[in-house]
């Protein structure tokens, strides 16, 4: 064994043994001195120190003390110094005797903890570490405080309760000392102004404050309250804060009107906007009024602004004449609720101004001087009132156009007209004097309107036409009563009235005493185009006579007409674009434009069209009967007047068959399975091809023209009318897996088309044959240390039907190993193999497919050999005996026969007998040795 001078720490290193010749009595004893040296590192007595400080211990003063040990004599070695290891605390420094010391004041609510590690090493460098772990404890030293010094709190007037909603945070004062927290106890110092004392209140626990009687923030609108948090158990130790206490304004106090009513003057016709008076409305809450002004009833011509302004909405409303004066209120009413609202008084009287002018009773006046007149005779009297007062409203009148010659004269204050000399009068006609008369009145600017006076001065009367033929046009289907022509002549009516007459035609037409000469019906000028109608004129004394030439004008008013409102036309499909089909024409009984007769088509797709002048309808677009047979044209026959007058007539198109489709089976290709046990004669499939033609164009015949893979006799039958698809011969899936057939549909067309369609037939395989193993018997070795759920062989299974062995399985029992779907044998995950136990293991597996046909097969394991047995002695005397006698190497002698055993195999069996030796030294120290060795028993 090794020496180690650390293991006689009493002897200082030192060893004494002896030397003893076993033949004699000699003896020599011996000093061994080990010189120590540097292997061992110091060791910490604990790896953790933990201790608990107050925050008020003295500087430079002890701690804690940690101790590490060397297990080495020598002092040279075994010296320790001590460090605090980076990171390392300020607070804390560690003398070389492993007392660590305080260097300056804790403070328990800046750390509550400290972890540092402390490294002991040897003047040989090697070291250890341990941590140490200071746990700082609260003492009483600190007042207590508020989180914030300065509180907001906002409350409405005479709310009381708690306070809702503190600034910055809830109040809330602690312990200074927070390992401590003693509780803490909460009181008002002083309210400003001190007078609102009573009107808070504080929670002594919680700091709750609360409002015990309702503020007017009208009377103040901000209190400041100083507050105190005492440690309950050392009422000195306080601190103090300051809560601001906004008043929030409540709406409470109604606004008012600066006075109860208003009574004012305004000119009349004031333009709009212009300012009436202001009112003011005052609230003694927080900003004063803020709400809305309205008028009540909207209905007067007045509004109100923002300001209170009382303003002209309606000018035209301002009439002194209509309304002299208007009454009305003024409502103030507050946005916020209660939303209170007042109401004034308003009397607003209109003052005139001249702003009406005088109207005359008649818009016109007529005088009549006969051949008796004299002068001064009263001729007409005029009258105008004016609604303006005052002198606005008196009225004088003047002639002031129309009286050159100075016939006529009038009074101003009356309006009495009088004939101031006479008038020389004309035979047969009227004189005409037009007086225009103003009425003004008396305002400071005038205001004046005039009248027209008609005065009339007839002289004898002979009517007679001024030409002896008149002309005038009228078109034909006018509605009576139409003005054909105005006939003049000379009269004097308004002394004596004449008569006008229709002489000829007078039950086609009539004349008024104005000469209007009208028709009395409906002229046609198909039936007359002209007429000469003689008329006359008489005043009962004397006549005259005249001609009236009357003109009928031509209007559109017949219809085009078709022969044949409706007409059929057949169209074979394969007619050539631009092929004319046939005409369809219409007359019109009208002259002229009215006759000229215009063609279009209304529908047809866009396939047809029609000559606009001839009516003959062509082919323009490609036709298809299986995707449209007929096509109804609704024909339009539209003459040239104006406005146009039109007809209609149907052409029905008739789409006739030409055998331009080749019949398609309704799959390009059709598939089909079929077991290879089925009947034959069996339908397999109905194909079905479709010929969208007609008659025995449309008709299809089914055949079969191909067969892969080809066959002597065909192994399927199609049905030429049907299309049914017959087994004929019996199929072998072994033989053929697939066939392909190319069939075909032909139509009964000259000549006829063909359509190709694809059959493809699956023959499906019936499970008539078992699994097959790919040996009968499976022999396998494997080692007695295979690893657990480690594979041992793979069993091949095949199966001739179809998708093989895929879907079978295997039956094994076993409580060694296991057989997986694929065939492969492994050992249990949970077993392993011990040749000594079990060397062999015969099984029967079973392979079953999924119709339940099945194969068996052998399989032999064999476990090898694996060194994993140690050699056994057998149990041997203590002590042994042995004869005695003289034994030497030249001479040995057996002593005792030994046999040892192995249970593995071979060379893994075989064992190798050695004899050990073993000493006594004194000192109680023993010293073992192995000498000669050799195989097989000893």
């Amino acid at each position: 064994m090794a020496l180690d001078a650390d293991l006689l720490p009493q002897t200082g290193g030192q060893l004494w043994y002896s030397v003893m010749c076993v033949n004699s009595e000699l003896e020599n004893k011996q000093k061994l001195i080990l010189t120590d040296l540097n292997d061992k590192a110091p060791i910490f007595e604990q790896k953790v120190y933990t201790k608990r400080i107050s925050e008020i211990q003295a500087v430079n003063t002890e701690v804690i003390r940690v101790k590490a040990v060397d297990s080495d004599i020598s002092i040279n070695i075994n010296r320790i110094t001590y460090r605090i290891l980076d990171p390392a605390p300020a607070d804390f420094e560690v003398r070389n005797d492993g007392a660590v010391l305080l260097k300056r004041p804790l403070n328990y609510n800046i750390a509550q903890n400290y972890k540092f590690t402390v490294e002991a090493r040897d003047n040989g460098d090697l070291f250890d570490t341990a941590d140490v772990l200071l746990e700082i404890t609260d003492f009483d030293n600190l007042n207590p405080y508020f989180n914030h010094s300065l509180y907001q709190a906002t409350i409405q007037e005479d709310q009381t309760g708690p306070f809702v909603t503190i600034q910055p945070e809830a109040i809330k004062a602690q312990d200074g000392d927070t390992g401590i927290n003693v509780a803490i106890v909460y009181s008002i110092s002083s309210v400003s102004p001190s007078k609102y004392l009573s009107n808070f209140n504080i929670d002594a626990n919680s700091g709750v404050m609360s409002v015990v009687t309702g503020l007017d923030r009208e009377e103040i609108p901000t209190v400041t309250v100083n507050i105190k948090a005492s440690q309950q158990d050392d009422s000195l130790k306080t601190a103090d804060a300051l809560v601001s206490v906004t008043i929030e304004d409540v709406n409470d106090n109604a606004p008012e009107f600066d006075k109860a009513s208003y009574s004012v003057t305004l000119l009349e016709n004031s333009q709009i906007d212009t300012p009436v008076f202001r009112v003011t409305v005052t609230d003694l809450d927080k900003g004063g009024f803020v709400g809305t002004l309205w008028i009540l009833p909207e209905t007067v011509p007045f509004s109100i602004l923002l300001d209170g302004t009382v303003i002209v909405k309606s000018s035209a409303d301002l009439d002194r004449e209509t309304v002299e004066n208007f009454v009305f209120q003024i409502e103030a009413r507050e946005n916020d609720p209660p939303n209170h609202v007042v109401l004034a008084d308003v009397n607003v009287t209109l003052l005139d101004e001249n702003d009406n002018s005088p109207q005359f009773k008649s818009s016109r006046y007529e005088g009549k001087v006969f051949k008796n007149q004299t002068v001064g005779m009263l001729v007409t009297q005029v009258e105008a009132a004016d609604l303006d007062a005052g002198v606005n409203g008196q009225v004088k009148y003047s002639i002031e156009f129309g009286n050159l010659e100075g016939y006529f004269s009038i009074d101003e204050s009356t309006g009495e007209i009088k004939l101031e000399k006479n008038i020389p009068l004309e035979e047969n006609k009227v004189l005409q004097f037009p007086l225009y008369v103003a009425a003004r009145d008396g305002g400071g600017i005038s205001r004046s309107s005039t009248v027209l006076v008609e005065i009339l001065a007839p002289g004898d009367s002979k009517p007679k036409f001024l030409l002896s033929t008149y002309r005038g046009s009228i078109e034909e289907e006018t509605d009576p009563g139409a003005v054909i022509v105005k006939v003049t002549f000379l009269a004097v009516t308004t002394v004596v009235p004449v008569t006008l007459q229709v002489l000829t035609d007078a039950d086609k037409f009539a004349i008024d005493s104005k000469g209007i000469f009208t028709s009395k019906v409906k002229l046609d000028y198909e039936a007359q185009s002209n007429y000469s109608v003689q008329i006359s004129i008489s005043d009962g004394t004397s006549s005259d006579e005249a001609t009236i030439v009357v003109l009928v004008i031509d209007i559109n008013d017949n219809s085009p007409v078709f022969g044949a409102s409706s007409v059929k036309h057949p169209v074979p499909e394969d007619t050539e674009l631009g092929a004319n089909l046939t005409a369809m024409t219409a007359t019109d009984a009208d002259d002229g434009f009215n006759r000229e007769l215009r063609y279009a088509l209304r529908g047809g797709e866009g396939k047809f069209a029609i000559d606009p002048k001839m009516g003959m309808v062509s082919l323009s677009g490609a036709l298809d009967r299986e995707t449209k047979a007929e096509f109804s044209l609704e024909v339009v026959a539209q003459d040239q007047g104006r406005p146009a007058l039109s007809a209609t007539a149907t052409l029905l198109i008739q789409v006739s068959d030409v055998n331009d489709n080749v019949p398609s089976f309704s799959k390009t290709e059709y598939e089909v399975e079929v077991l290879e046990t089925e009947s034959v004669g069996t339908t397999l499939v109905t194909l079905e091809a479709v010929d969208l033609d007609e008659g025995t164009n449309g008709v299809v015949t089914y055949s079969v023209f191909q067969q892969d893979p080809p066959s002597t006799v065909a192994f399927f039958q199609l049905d030429s009318s049907t299309g049914e698809l017959r087994l004929a011969q019996a199929l072998d899936y072994g033989a053929v897996k697939v066939y392909n057939l190319m069939v075909q549909a032909a139509d009964g067309g000259t000549p006829s088309l063909v359509g190709n369609g694809s059959v493809v037939v699956r023959v499906k395989d019936v499970n008539n044959n078992p699994p097959q193993f790919s040996a009968e018997r499976y022999d396998v070795a494997v080692s007695e240390n295979l690893a657990s759920g480690a594979a041992v062989v793979t069993l091949e299974v095949t199966d001739e039907d179809e998708g093989g062995f895929s879907n079978g399985h295997f039956i094994f029992t076993s409580d060694t190993f296991n057989i997986n779907k694929q065939g492969v044998v492994s050992l249990k995950s949970d077993v392993t193999l011990d040749r000594e136990t079990k060397d062999n293991y015969v099984l029967q597996v079973v392979a079953v497919d999924k119709d339940g046909l099945n194969a068996t097969a052998q399989l032999n394991i064999t476990v090898l050999d694996y060194n994993d047995n140690t050699p056994q002695f057998p149990t041997l005397p203590d002590p042994i005996p042995f004869p005695e006698g003289e034994y030497s190497d030249k001479s040995p002698g057996e002593v005792y026969h030994i046999l040892a055993t192995d249970s593995d195999l071979g060379s893994n069996g075989e064992v190798t007998i050695s004899i050990c030796h073993t000493i006594s030294l004194q000192g109680g120290w023993d010293a073992t040795g192995c000498g000669s060795s050799g195989s097989g028993d000893q």
